[in-house]
């Protein structure tokens, strides 16, 4: 979870390595959290070796590699769809 402080500089290196997420093709799954689907191990860890370049010298930056299997079983729990999730179903996979 990526945390921008207002310190000089900090923010600074959250804009960047945000940007680079974005740019790399990371898609914000909630706020602060990306996530970016890889087909090998071997994609994954050059994407885990990019990111190593952007780290900002202050916070955290986590990362968990899930298989599809483990992914797709993941639970979200809220009260009412929301407006994707209406139009669109809950259990539907999207494509971009």
């Amino acid at each position: 979870m990526l945390n921008p402080t207002n310190r000089r500089g900090r923010k600074t290196e959250y804009t960047e390595l945000r940007k680079f997420l974005i740019k790399d093709g990371y898609l914000l799954l909630q706020p602060e959290v990306f996530m970016r689907v890889e087909n090998t191990k071997k994609n994954c860890e050059k994407h885990q070796n990019r990111i190593k370049e952007f780290l900002p010298k202050s916070g955290t930056v986590r990362m968990f590699i899930l298989t599809e299997n483990q992914f797709s079983s993941c639970v979200l729990f809220q009260e009412n769809l929301d407006l994707q999730e209406f139009l669109v179903g809950a259990k539907d996979l999207v494509t971009l």
